[in-house]
């Protein structure tokens, strides 16, 4: 009975155990996170993505003001020389003069004009628009992804470039430390003095490599700050892959087929394509529509008279007005012909884009499991290099083994270090890759 209890409290403490390193396996970056929004607040191609948003809203809506009633007032003068006048004979009273006119004239008029039919040209011209809009906004939301995704791997990259420099850093330590060792054994007469001229190579290699790792910190830096559109602190970059700080889900376990079907039903493109070869349709329709007949109302409320404020009898006029054209020289014919070609070009479009998505999507999958099967490979590498490095070392001191023995294992050590790194990193960057391909928020 006690046995049972004992392994009852193992496993219980093995559960919290393993609920507390699967709770910090997989946290989120909140650096990352933050930069991330900054980007979407900061990133200019967000913004310019969002103006083609409210460019297409103000065309859907002068679309639906198409389709609505005109109103209008109107003024105007005409000035003269003398009245206009006739003489008629009027039985028994002699010459009578009307006057038919006034020598200043003004009127004053408010009007309406309305579509009743336009061969559904202008219903389709806004169900086109609609489309466009909807279009606009697949677009905003791809380049918000885009923009996420450049400012996860730009990131990514920074922290690799400082990882590297870590090492470079390391390595200067450890040519500057065999150098003092190999200065002192030939003082002792113990080693040659070419030993002493090897280590000062290479810690002048080693200083340049420093140096080079320098720079492409500073490069990348550069390179994430335009990602977010501003600048990056240093304290935005205390996160280190290291520290189990992931930013992005585990998502090995979802097959490639399944992983392209996910990407197909995501994929801003692929919605993109499809409203706007939608949209060309509607246009197509809308060209068409013009050689149908075309029917408007129209009225007008007006007043003439000789001031300038006109103070004679209102008067009113209500009409409808139909026309067809019945030959345009093929204008419309043309149109429609364009619109359906380009309808046509999309869906091909969209089929070469189903083909992108598929390569992207198994590429991006490929990457990943070969970075984490490299970082197998290179973790066992370093424990491995870092061995060798040590017993290397101490056959060194013992003068049992020679001095380029021990720079090539400091060289092994540096080089299985900078590709642990890249392989931590290639990780990370890999996964939101693949989610980009995927096109998940």
């Amino acid at each position: 009975m006690k046995h049972w209890k004992i392994v009852i409290i193992i496993l219980a403490v093995f559960l919290m155990l393993l609920a507390v390193f699967s709770e910090v396996a997989f946290a989120e970056n909140p650096n990352l996170s933050i930069l991330v929004e900054r980007g979407f607040a900061n990133n200019p191609l967000i913004r310019a993505a969002h103006e083609k948003v409210v460019f297409a809203e103000a065309e859907l809506r002068e679309a639906n003001a198409d389709m609505g009633p005109k109103v209008g007032a109107a003024a105007g003068g005409i000035v003269g020389g003398d009245d206009f006048s006739m003489q008629l004979p009027v039985a028994g009273s002699g010459n009578a003069v009307i006057p038919v006119g006034f020598r200043n004239t003004y009127i004053t008029a408010v009007g309406f004009l309305q579509t009743i039919y336009s061969g559904g040209s202008l219903c389709s011209i806004k169900q086109g628009k609609t489309l466009a809009l909807d279009a606009a906004r697949a677009e905003e939301t791809r380049v918000r992804q885009s923009v996420a995704n450049s400012v996860q791997v730009t990131y990514y990259n920074r922290k690799r470039a400082e990882e590297k420099e870590i090492v470079a850093e390391e390595a200067v330590s450890l040519a500057k430390d065999h150098l003092l060792k190999a200065e002192a054994l030939f003082r002792s007469g113990v080693v040659a003095r070419g030993d002493v001229l090897r280590s000062r190579v290479a810690v002048a290699q080693s200083k340049l490599d420093l140096i080079r790792a320098q720079n492409a910190a500073e490069s990348s830096l550069t390179v994430l700050e335009r990602a977010v559109g501003t600048v990056v602190y240093p304290e935005d970059l205390t996160c280190n892959i290291g520290d189990n700080c992931r930013q992005s889900p585990d998502i090995t376990e979802i097959s490639v087929d399944e992983m392209v079907q996910n990407a197909y039903a995501g994929r801003q493109e692929i919605k993109m394509y499809s409203l706007l070869s939608r949209q060309a349709e509607k246009l197509a329709k809308a060209a068409a529509g013009q050689l149908l007949p075309q029917i408007m109302a129209g009225g007008a409320y007006f007043n003439a008279d000789d001031s300038f404020l006109p103070r004679g009898d209102d008067n009113w006029k209500v009409g409808i007005v139909a026309y067809w054209t019945l030959f345009d020289s093929g204008k419309a014919k043309s149109k429609t012909e364009q619109s359906k070609a380009k309808a046509r070009e999309l869906l091909d479009r969209l089929d070469d884009m189903k083909n992108i998505i598929r390569t992207e999507v198994t590429q991006a999958g490929l990457n990943l499991r070969s970075a984490q099967r490299r970082l197998n490979v290179t973790e066992h590498q370093v424990a491995v290099s870092e061995e060798d490095y040590r017993i290397t070392k101490q056959r060194y001191q013992e003068h049992v083994g020679t001095n380029l023995d021990l720079l090539d294992a400091r060289l092994a050590l540096t080089d299985s270090r900078r590709e642990f790194v890249d392989a931590l990193y290639d990780i990370e960057i890999a996964k939101a890759n693949l989610i980009y391909a995927i096109g998940s928020e």
